[in-house]
C-alpha cells in the first residue's frame, strides 16, 4: 500500500512530502538548510530553541520547522527577511538571556605567573 504524497513549496521549489511529515525533515531531504540547535531526527521534537523559525504563508507568526507538519499547498519561505529577522532575534535572545554568574571567570592560578 503506497502512501500518497502532497506537494509543498519551499523557497519557490516544489517538494513532495508525506502528509504530516515535519517541515524540517522535508527541507533536509531536499538539501535546504534551516538553522537549528535542539532538533535531531532521532530525538523527540521539543522545539525549545526556536532557531528553525520559518515564514509560512497565511500563518500569523513564524513557525518552528521542526514542529510544523506539512500540509497540502503549503508555501514556506526560509530565506525571507521575515524568517531571517526571526532567527536573528532568537539568537540574540539566546545569547543575552543567561545569568551573569554563568560567564567564565579567569583562573587566578595562571594570572601573572
Amino acid at each position: 500500500m503506497s502512501q500518497e504524497k502532497i506537494t509543498i513549496e519551499v523557497d519557490g521549489q516544489a517538494l513532495e512530502a508525506a502528509p504530516g511529515q515535519m517541515l524540517i525533515e522535508v527541507t533536509d531531504a531536499a538539501g535546504i538548510y534551516i538553522p537549528r540547535f535542539c532538533y535531531h531526527r532521532k530525538l523527540s521534537v521539543a522545539a525549545n530553541c526556536r532557531m528553525c523559525l520559518v515564514q509560512v504563508e497565511k500563518a500569523p507568526k513564524p513557525l518552528p520547522a521542526c514542529a510544523t507538519p506539512v500540509g497540502p499547498g503549503m508555501i514556506v519561505k526560509t530565506k525571507s527577511q521575515y524568517a531571517i529577522d526571526a532567527q536573528k532575534a532568537t539568537m540574540e535572545f539566546l545569547l543575552c538571556w543567561r545569568p551573569a554568574r554563568s560567564q567564565p571567570k579567569p583562573d587566578r592560578r595562571y594570572v601573572g605567573s
